[in-house]
């Protein structure tokens, strides 16, 4: 297995925090996914608790597990702060250790996408298929990739999306992107702009999975996918969806 890449831009955590701050529609998918699923979620690279606090409001028991101990730190202190009671773990999913079978367990927001190789993706499904209970769910989230996105030329600079710093001011998120046909990797160059200067870059990089390999992929792992949904409003896939959402079953 090859090394988690990029993992540098998660050690900032309070600025992750700061940058999703008024992201909530994906958030509200996985709430309502966790409260239907009668019994104990866990939540595959939870980061600060984005999403694993909400779920944990609205009374659901929820473990949160994360590689990056900045952002568990963050975690942590935000759960402590309000008295709610979540199960951080310190792990790498592609080897989940936990005495405890859940209902539920779901990979938000492209994270399975830090997956670079095939045997890093088989490992993840593996490891999840262990600690889910008979009868539980895996929710895997991936964007759906679009050729003309990917077809980008390298200098092509474009803008990803805006956001607002802490003092109110606004930030202009720039893009570069190249996509390598042969591991199947999109590679972003994020420059955030404040006021025309570049306040701060990140570098990621991101697995692309296309839609047959993605079912393929859950089957040769011994999952049968029993519904796809092609964006977080729980609309069907089809062809052009934004993302593919799929749930998945131990065959």
């Amino acid at each position: 297995m090859t090394p988690l890449a990029d993992m540098a831009v998660y050690e900032d955590a309070d600025f992750y925090d700061r940058e999703f701050a008024n992201r909530a529609h994906d958030a509200s998918f996985f709430i309502e996914q966790a409260k239907q699923a009668d019994g104990p979620v866990l939540e595959v690279a939870c980061g600060t608790g984005r999403i694993t606090l909400p779920i944990a409001r609205a009374g659901v028991h929820i473990t949160g597990l994360d590689v990056m101990r900045s952002m568990l730190d963050r975690a942590r202190q935000k759960s402590l702060a309000e008295g709610i009671d979540v199960t951080w773990l310190e792990q790498d999913c592609r080897a989940i250790h936990s005495e405890r079978r859940f209902s539920l367990v779901f990979s938000a927001t492209n994270a399975m996408q830090h997956l670079h190789d095939l045997d890093s993706v088989n490992a993840f499904l593996g490891s999840a298929k262990r600690v889910l209970a008979p009868g539980g769910t895996l929710i895997l989230d991936v964007f759906n990739p679009d050729i003309r996105k990917l077809a980008r030329p390298a200098d092509a600079r474009y803008l990803h999306k805006s956001m607002v710093d802490t003092e109110g001011q606004d930030i202009r998120v720039e893009a570069t992107s190249h996509y390598d046909t042969a591991s199947q990797i999109l590679r972003f160059e994020l420059d955030y702009l404040r006021e025309g200067k570049c306040v701060r870059t990140k570098r990621v990089s991101m697995r692309c999975f296309f839609p047959e390999e993605l079912l393929a992929l859950c089957r040769f792992n011994g999952f049968d996918v029993v519904r796809r949904l092609g964006d977080y409003d729980a609309s069907a896939f089809m062809p052009h969806s934004p993302k593919q959402i799929l749930f998945c079953r131990a065959a």
